[in-house]
């Protein structure tokens, strides 16, 4: 089951027209500290196998941190949507 974290606080993103990244983090504590720290600032889409589809400029956030991520794919917001639709239907087949 994909799982979208939505923050509580404004998204500090600036404008509606942010690409969407999927990014893959294979370090377990990275993942943690990623997560809390990107769910902060805003959307947060997580799929199987350690994949997370985030807005971009969470990739500046990850790397002033010092987390390791490797980048899958990049899109509009239509691109996220796709990849928790593909996420979802592949556990229902």
């Amino acid at each position: 089951m994909a799982l979208v974290l939505n923050s509580l606080a404004p998204a500090s993103l600036g404008n509606l027209n942010v690409q969407m990244v999927k990014i893959q983090i294979p370090d377990r504590s990275d993942r943690a500290k990623a997560l809390v720290e990107a769910g902060r600032r805003g959307r947060v889409i997580c799929l199987p196998d350690n994949v997370f589809v985030v807005p971009e400029p969470v990739l500046a956030l990850l790397q002033s941190l010092g987390l390791a991520y490797q980048e899958l794919g990049r899109g509009g917001f239509d691109y996220a949507e796709k990849a928790l639709r593909g996420a979802t239907a592949a556990q229902v087949q």
